[in-house]
């Protein structure tokens, strides 16, 4: 948010707005007007100023049982808030009851965005130091005043807008850490609050949940937990030099310096957590709640939050690198009944997100692939391949309709994928399956490029 449209949101004094509250806008909205926007210098004392005058007033009321006063990580824990006030509406609907950061009119919200957003305007040239540039001295000087409000946001018991917006909040924030390759996280020991704060969130699903609320949750949490994990291994990171060098690795051996590191066992252990009880866990509970038994992810109670959860996939296993070769056993044969699903041609979305999937599964654990999956795999496109033989020969002919453009994408893609595992496989083993395949059914000639 730039400082225009922000002093844009301070300006308005809404008449039903408790008085403290107001004054606080007021004050945010004078100390951003002083700001010289061509000044960079200005920007770590205005965005100091804004967190200890306007930010930590609002959130005073609001202790978070996992930090100290001055938000760091709290050794012994204060006894969790009732369940009434965490998960009940104990207001009386006039909103004087509710924390001064929850207002009814934009406050919290578009202050904490812009000043997230303004330590990306702060330079960070130097690739070698980048925790002495300013950006990085800013940050860390500034991190544990950041961190109650966010939490806080968090724990909100609604999905929207404030608990969305903290992890949002909370992405931004360990990319910033990220950029300047801070471990802060690391030394707080706050990254576990962090990690604590957003699964929880996990199984924010139907029926429970609205979709429309899951939707807009979820498509912040996973993205803030995977920042969350780069924040707090970004040594290790810059070692393994990108989140997805270990996709390059043919086998464990590869990557065996990087596994001697001390921080390389919790790594994998946070990648697990979220891989296991957040993703496939939501997955199996949407299959379930369906109370269809055939394996398929297209049997969901919810199409979009199934493909949302489908594409986290891909960049945890990139994460992962070859180590995910040990949840292949219980994702490929699901992904091969889905794509074999006639029904979930219905759903192109969701086609696409699985083919992610494959693609990414092939890329990462390319050696696994070789060796033992690239049956399963072979028989999920083939089956896929077919579905859209049969469903196209039911489109009249001449007819243009969207569902023949998803099909012909699709049936490019499945061209795609077979001819790169064409080139992982035995070129003697795929040759022999290949001529068995298209003398069995002739539809597949086209598939395999004949």
């Amino acid at each position: 948010m730039n400082r225009d449209a922000i002093l844009a949101t301070l300006k308005p004094t809404p008449k039903t707005e408790p008085p403290d509250t107001t004054s606080l806008r007021h004050k945010a909205h004078a100390i951003i007007s002083t700001i010289d926007s061509s000044t960079i210098e200005q920007i770590p004392a205005t965005l100091l100023d804004l967190l200890t005058q306007i930010i930590k007033p609002l959130f005073t009321r609001t202790r978070h049982p996992h930090l100290t006063s001055t938000g760091r990580k709290s050794q012994v824990a204060a006894p969790p808030a009732s369940i009434a006030n965490r998960f009940l509406d104990t207001s009386d609907g006039s909103g004087f009851n509710d924390p001064p950061w929850k207002t009814s009119t934009p406050l919290t919200i578009p202050l904490l965005e812009y000043i997230l957003t303004s330590y990306s305007a702060l330079p960070a040239e130097d690739a070698d130091t980048p925790k002495d540039t300013l950006r990085g001295r800013t940050v860390e000087a500034h991190f544990h005043l950041l961190v109650p409000p966010i939490l806080n946001m968090i724990d909100d018991a609604a999905p929207t807008p404030y608990k969305s917006a903290g992890c949002k909040f909370l992405a931004t924030l360990c990319e910033v850490l990220t950029s300047t390759h801070s471990e802060i996280l690391k030394r707080s020991g706050l990254a576990d609050v962090m990690v604590d704060a957003l699964r929880t969130n996990f199984l924010t699903l139907p029926t429970l949940t609205p979709e429309e609320d899951s939707l807009a949750l979820l498509g912040e949490v996973y993205p803030a937990f995977l920042g969350v994990v780069d924040a707090r291994f970004v040594v290790l990171m810059r070692k393994l030099g990108s989140p997805s060098i270990q996709a390059k690795a043919q086998d464990a051996s590869a990557g065996s310096d990087v596994a001697k590191d001390a921080d390389f066992i919790p790594y994998q252990a946070m990648l697990t957590l979220v891989y296991r009880h957040g993703i496939m866990a939501s997955l199996a509970h949407l299959s379930a709640s369906s109370n269809a038994g055939s394996g398929s992810l297209s049997n969901t109670i919810s199409v979009p939050l199934t493909v949302l959860l489908l594409r986290q996939i891909p960049p945890v296993f990139s994460r992962m690198g070859i180590h995910s070769v040990t949840h292949l056993r219980g994702l490929l044969p699901t992904l091969r009944a889905s794509l074999m699903d006639p029904f979930v041609l219905a759903a192109p979305d969701m086609v696409g997100a699985i083919l992610d999937v494959v693609d990414c599964v092939c890329d990462v654990a390319r050696a696994r692939i070789q060796q033992k999956w690239w049956p399963e795999v072979l028989r999920g496109l083939i089956g896929c391949w077919v579905n859209c033989v049969d469903e196209k020969e039911t489109i009249p002919a001449g007819k243009t309709a969207a569902s023949a453009t998803h099909l012909e994408d699709i049936m490019a893609r499945l061209r795609r994928m077979v001819k790169s595992l064409g080139e992982i496989v035995d070129p003697n083993e795929w040759s022999e399956v290949k001529k068995t395949l298209v003398e069995e059914e002739d539809d597949l000639r086209a598939l395999f490029g004949d």
